[in-house]
């Protein structure tokens, strides 16, 4: 019989934690990471593989041990951003810039952010940390690479409510034999 067990505080990883871009975990302070803001509602890490299993005549179903390969994944970061500027919407949608000093009262000078058609280069950054604490108050760093925001940006108008957009970083691969993404648990 089973005893019943209760869990342990830093096995329980807390919900609410920051989004920073490109995180170095061997230096928390790094200058060249930046926190991209508050989140309300949180995010999700998702590592979501397409597996191909060897089909054989005569076997019991697709699951044979030995005979399933990894063919392909989507890897993600979508985090709920309750801060919004021009500067992190230049992140959130890889964007053409366009400002005006508007001579024309009562139109105020504008900045404008229009998503570009195709991504270049510069457009994807080195990784993206979802950084949260465990019960027990240990930091745990979950990281995606190579990372484009060539995921959707939704934005709800509600009347009485923030606007709070769901933002979805996706990961990209760069060296085949390495899967773009890691968690890193701290003592």
């Amino acid at each position: 019989m089973f005893k019943k067990v209760a869990p342990k505080p830093e096995n329980i990883h807390l919900g609410e934690g920051i989004l920073i871009k490109n995180f170095d975990p061997r230096d928390l302070e790094k200058p060249e990471s930046t926190r991209l803001g508050v989140t309300r509602g949180g995010g999700t890490w998702n590592l979501e593989f397409t597996n191909r299993s060897s089909r054989f005549d005569g076997d019991r179903g697709e699951d044979t041990k030995g005979l399933k390969s990894r063919i392909e994944s989507k890897i993600t970061i979508t985090a709920n951003m309750l801060e919004l500027d021009y500067e992190s919407m230049q992140i959130y949608t890889p964007s053409k810039l366009t400002e005006s000093t508007s001579n024309m009262p009562p139109t105020p000078a504008f900045k404008m952010v229009r998503p570009k058609v195709d991504f270049e280069e510069e457009d994807y950054f080195d990784n993206l940390a979802y950084v949260t604490r465990t019960k027990s108050g240990k930091l745990v760093a979950y990281v995606i690479e190579n990372v484009l925001a060539d995921g959707s940006l939704s934005a709800a108008m509600n009347d009485k409510d923030d606007i709070v957009p769901e933002i979805t970083f996706t990961a990209h691969w760069e060296d085949l034999d390495v899967v773009p993404a890691y968690v890193v648990y701290y003592e």
